[in-house]
């Protein structure tokens, strides 16, 4: 475990706050790593007064750890990350996420909507603790049975309810937000595809799957000339965030650009909820193989595709415009999501279903 997430841990046991490992955190932890799902850390913590959690902030501070209060969709969360000086942040952070009392429990705010735990379950005075590196962390009694009753609200960090849904007229404005963004690929000469969801929608449904949130391409890095042209030019129609890998040593930094998030803007400096997430892949070798693939990262998760997909693409008509796929496509989204993939699911996340994850062999 990261020594600033030691430090945190060993401050909010100093003021005796109520907290718990949580989340996907908790999960990792019985499975033997508390990061394996995320290099980031979740916590939840009951109800607090607002003087403690300052002379906590405070202490922090101190450490070169900051508490910020965020929120999202309205209800407020914490962020705590590590800031060795006044221009640089660890990479790393951990979501402080508020446990509301209601109806005989307490109610935590993830994922976009409400998971509720029952009292008898979760309740401060009620908690056990396990050490991890000789430094004890609250979690529930009897975790494991907690985690296999609880396991979809603890999970709901990664399924996530999304303000974005295409229905007909979001639908319309994302099919024309899609195939302006093709346009400006192709005229910078960039090597892209459609992928995901996306693709998935394009190949089963031959539309957008109506309860998706965004719009899913990859692309190859060629040059740093030619990412360079393409976002100034991106940025000359839309907002553009680009996204870099995580300094952690379980995710591999593979250059410059994980992803540019692409919006389109709303009025001068803000963006729509739209997104279209134009994941950048890396040609090379597997740690532990010869093989040649293309290698990208997701949800802070290694993954990769095998070459044979990436070589060269196809062309695919989607909504009455050609776009490009990989290379067989349908094997592709076989690889992501399953020999099922024809039946539509709605609860699959990409940082814990996805077929193209890394998994080292033993």
């Amino acid at each position: 475990m990261s020594p600033f997430f030691t430090r945190v841990i060993r401050s909010f046991n100093r003021f005796n706050l109520d907290y718990i490992l949580a989340g996907e955190s908790l999960i990792g932890l019985t499975e033997g790593d508390v990061i394996k799902y995320a290099p980031n850390l979740r916590l939840y913590i009951f109800p607090v007064s607002i003087v403690k959690l300052v002379l906590l902030g405070i202490s922090l501070m101190f450490q070169g750890i900051f508490l910020k209060p965020k929120f999202i969709q309205g209800r407020l969360y914490y962020k705590i990350r590590y800031r060795p000086n006044l221009f640089t942040k660890d990479s790393t952070f951990i979501t402080l996420t508020l446990l509301d009392p209601k109806d005989g429990g307490y109610v935590a705010f993830m994922g976009g909507h409400d998971t509720f735990f029952k009292a008898e379950d979760l309740a401060p005075g009620t908690l056990d603790s396990i050490q991890i590196e000789n430094d004890p962390i609250p979690v529930p009694v009897r975790h494991e049975e907690f985690i296999e009753k609880y396991k979809e609200e603890l999970l709901a960090g990664f399924y996530q309810k999304h303000e974005v849904a295409f229905d007909s007229d979001s639908e319309k404005n994302a099919v024309q937000f899609m195939h302006r963004n093709v346009e400006i690929m192709k005229s910078v000469g960039i090597e892209f595809w459609v992928e995901g969801g996306t693709l998935l929608g394009a190949l089963r449904d031959q539309k957008l799957i109506p309860w998706d949130h965004d719009l899913d391409f990859g692309m190859k890095f060629k040059s740093e000339t030619q990412m360079k042209q393409l976002i100034r030019e991106l940025r000359r129609h839309f907002y553009v965030s680009v996204k870099s890998f995580q300094k952690t040593d379980t995710i591999w930094d593979l250059g410059r650009y994980r992803v540019l998030k692409i919006y389109p803007r709303k009025y001068l400096l803000l963006h729509e909820a739209l997104c279209l997430d134009l994941f950048v892949y890396y040609k090379g070798t597997l740690p532990d193989s010869d093989e040649t693939v293309y290698k990208y990262v997701v949800w802070n998760r290694n993954a990769y595709h095998r070459s044979e997909f990436l070589d060269n693409q196809d062309w695919l008509k989607f909504y009455n415009k050609e776009v490009p796929v990989p290379a067989n496509a349908e094997k592709f989204i076989e690889v992501k999501y399953g020999e099922n993939w024809r039946t539509p699911i709605k609860e699959w996340n990409v940082a814990l279903d996805d077929g193209s994850i890394y998994t080292p062999k033993a």
